[in-house]
């Protein structure tokens, strides 16, 4: 169990876990909940009993058509091409969907000065959120595909 005693600082700069090597961060749980990691693998509890005010979502069509999705490589990685895919956290802002950026505190730790504050920051994308809105846009997608076959069949018959 890993815990903050006496104190709940509820933020992006008090990890819970804190996991690198000497190339980058790979993974880091935030005294927020946040959960980040290098490879974007996660899941998510999801269960009915936790949830209350479910109503199905509004459309997500305009959101997912403005998102620019990206290759690149990360710099520690000192690769010569791309190599992962994604989004970039000032493309989302830029599109009007700021909520799905957060920034964090960078700091850095060691055993005899503790955590010290870096003075920059970094961004990063809610991506569940960001795939739950794809998932909502494909179920749009998929709604108009099936009208559009049935007005075919209509014509065609």
């Amino acid at each position: 169990q890993i815990y903050f005693s006496a104190s709940a600082p509820n933020n992006t700069t008090n990890y819970f876990l804190n996991c690198a090597d000497t190339g980058a961060a790979r993974a880091r749980i935030e005294s927020n909940g946040n959960l980040q990691n290098q490879n974007n693998s996660y899941g998510s509890i999801s269960d009915l009993k936790l949830k209350e005010n479910i109503a199905d979502s509004g459309s997500q069509w305009d959101d997912i058509k403005a998102v620019k999705v990206k290759k690149f490589s990360l710099k520690s990685d000192k690769k010569d091409t791309a190599n992962m895919l994604g989004v970039i956290a000032q493309d989302l802002e830029a599109s009007g969907m700021s909520g799905l950026v957060y920034e964090s505190i960078d700091t850095t730790s060691d055993a005899d000065e503790g955590v010290k504050d870096l003075g920059t920051t970094t961004k990063t994308v809610k991506y569940s959120i960001l795939y739950m809105k794809a998932v909502k846009a494909l179920q749009e997608a998929m709604d108009r595909i099936e009208t559009l076959e049935t007005k075919v069949a209509a014509l065609e018959g």
